[in-house]
């Protein structure tokens, strides 16, 4: 593969931090990668190096970009630049000044050809030497492609600007602007945040299919594991590089912990600590089955029967109060509409200490609004909830309203004594305490606004989990937290005996902390004690179900059977067959022993078996288009 991009010398360094202390980095042609590291460690600032929006500091030797001559990068930002009055049409238009600054002269010239006096023949001369330039550029193609992106991702209305659209509306316009940008790099910033599953998964099959090379910083660790093939892992101002899977990566990890664990074995607190940096991550994906279902008599009967396995189970630190009261929370006939709109009715169900609940459906669907009834800050329209006495009942924002910004975190966590205390009296030291949230004994003095937005995520994180809690309320907690401080809390909560609720789209973070699953759809509230697996396959049976029904409307009703029909059956049972193997080495995936080396040589030569099933597939289904 060639080389894109080199970096040598980088040196980076702000007021109060080392970002990065002269280090090299290169990209190749074909890279997919995955960018690790705590916020605030340059993660950000490194795609900002690439992108030439910042500039590295001057030092001897000199830093050196060194680029490849046909070389283009396309950085899809975190947050997308406001443009007041822009359409989403021509939104397209910001990112690309050559099309943006043609479009304009093409607009003057509509407006002169209104003009009474205007030299018609000139005027479309000009006209048609723009339009030949744009084509040239390849701007009509490349506009054609981020329309259909729009599309796919349901933005239907183009006329609205970016002020109208929710986070994860924007976050889909993101997603089509880099999908459809035509620049051999693209470098995607959190490209999931905000975003529900159905959207994410979605992207994911866009990703995988692009032959780009790209760079993806994400905290969404079931899309690492299957679209990245390198890790770059930001470490103390340094560059570490691994070419492998995400998921080989903490495999990698794991066996450095146990090679550091023999060689300073009597250094006993450092296994502890180093244990937050090799947090393994979720199990493996689920398998997609795509089994044609041969009717919606099959399918129906499979939902139900998937409903019917839902049943009741109470699983026996983040702090509990030490409550005895087992039934915290209990609802009978609950219901909420606003005027003429009703987002749920009939809601029955009980929270009992110790139920870890991921709460999923679709934007709007009122997860938010069933939440502000725990929390006593809405009241149901119809049916009661009846709410234990003297309940607790926290919810993690990430406002970071109560961060006062010359505070440090040893005064905000402390409160003017050197010591958090717990609910059962326990004393630990502040400077302990933070320790465990990723804080280096000479940043406790420091004040909170010298910090990054998402150290200042962990600070509050911090703050927030030393107060008892009968029941905690996390609203996509992984919104703009690392990798690391996602592990801190995941294991916090993972000792947690109070009731938790969590409303997110980070896969991997539902299913290893959630022991249950509820589901808001169709004004009703179902119910999975099997977890997030039970409820994803719930899941996928609705949208196989609506998949189905929109190819019954299209189906032309044929009167005899044809000969392409049958090719169809041949293709349709090949199809089926593939998938089954296919199914079958994912599973022979799941159990490998990722620390063994044998077991990893040959688990790669099954992952490159299954890529190329997956192609064959593909191209199968590409037959049946």
């Amino acid at each position: 593969m060639s080389t894109l991009l080199a970096l040598k010398n980088l040196t980076l360094t702000y007021p109060h931090k080392v970002i990065f202390k002269d280090i090299n980095f290169t990209l190749s042609e074909g890279d997919k990668i995955g960018v690790l590291g705590l916020n605030g460690h340059g993660k950000s600032s490194l795609f900002k190096i690439l992108a030439g929006e910042a500039t590295a500091d001057i030092t001897v030797p000199p830093f050196i970009y060194d680029k490849n001559r046909d070389f283009s990068l396309f950085l899809v930002p975190q947050e997308l630049p406001q443009h007041p009055g822009v359409s989403l049409e021509n939104y397209f238009y910001e990112f690309y000044p050559e099309f943006k600054q043609l479009k304009q002269s093409l607009d003057k010239i509509s407006e002169q050809l209104g003009e009474p006096d205007a030299d018609f023949d000139k005027l479309i001369e000009k006209q048609t030497k723009i339009y030949d330039k744009l084509h040239e550029l390849g701007e009509d193609r490349i506009y054609n492609q981020y329309l259909s992106y729009l599309k796919l991702f349901e933005l239907k209305d183009l006329q609205r600007t970016l002020k109208d659209l929710s986070g994860g509306e924007q976050r889909k316009v993101a997603l089509s602007l880099g999908l459809s940008a035509p620049h051999q790099v693209i470098l995607w910033d959190e490209p999931t945040n905000h975003l529900d599953l159905a959207t994410i998964e979605l992207f994911e099959d866009e990703l995988s299919g692009l032959k780009k090379t790209f760079m993806i910083i994400s905290h969404d660790r079931a899309l690492l594991n299957n679209v990245v093939e390198r890790i770059v892992h930001i470490l103390n101002g340094k560059i570490v590089n691994f070419k492998g899977t995400y998921q080989e990566y903490l495999a990698f990890l794991q066996e450095e912990e146990k090679r550091r664990a023999k060689e300073i074995d009597k250094l006993s607190n450092y296994q502890r600590r180093e244990s937050l940096w090799y947090h393994r991550g979720a199990k493996a994906r689920r398998t997609k089955s795509k089994k044609r279902m041969e009717d919606f008599g099959t399918l129906n009967k499979t939902i139900s029967e998937l409903k019917s396995k839902a049943h009741k189970q109470v699983s026996l630190n983040v702090q509990g109060t030490g409550r005895k009261t087992k039934i915290l929370l209990e609802a009978t006939d609950l219901g909420l509409s606003f005027g003429p709109r009703t987002l749920f009715s009939e809601l029955n169900f009980k929270v009992a200490k110790g139920d870890k609940i991921a709460l999923l459906g679709d934007n709007g669907v009122g997860k938010s609004s069933l939440l502000k009834m725990f929390m006593q800050e809405l009241q149901p329209t119809q049916g009661k909830i009846k709410i234990a006495e003297n309940l607790n009942v926290g919810f993690f924002s990430q406002k970071r309203e109560t961060l006062k910004p010359d505070l440090t975190p040893w005064e905000l966590i402390g409160e003017g004594i050197d010591y958090v205390i717990s609910s059962t009296g326990e004393r630990r030291h502040v400077a302990g305490y933070l320790e465990g949230f990723l804080f280096k004994s000479e940043e406790l003095k420091r004040p909170i606004h010298t910090f990054s937005g998402g150290e200042k995520n962990r600070l509050q994180l911090a703050q927030f989990m030393k107060n008892p809690q009968d029941i905690w309320i996390f609203d996509e907690p992984t919104n703009d937290l690392d990798l690391e401080t996602i592990g801190v809390l995941e294991e916090e909560l993972k000792n947690y005996e109070g009731a938790l609720f969590v409303v997110g789209h980070d896969r991997a973070f539902i299913e290893n902390i959630t022991n249950k699953c509820w589901l808001l759809h169709d004004k009703k509230l179902e119910m999975f004690d099997g977890g997030f697996p039970q409820a994803s396959l719930y899941l996928e049976a609705i949208e196989l179900e609506k998949k189905l029904k929109a190819l019954d409307d299209k189906k032309p009703k044929a009167k005899n059977p044809s000969k392409n029909e049958a090719q169809a059956d041949d293709i349709e049972s090949k199809i089926e067959k593939l998938e089954a193997e296919i199914a079958a080495n994912e599973e022979k995936l799941q159990n490998f022993d990722y620390t063994n080396k044998t077991q990893i040589a040959d688990s790669k030569k099954i992952e490159k078996v299954v890529k190329e099933q997956k192609e064959q597939l593909n191209a199968l289904y590409e037959q049946l288009s």
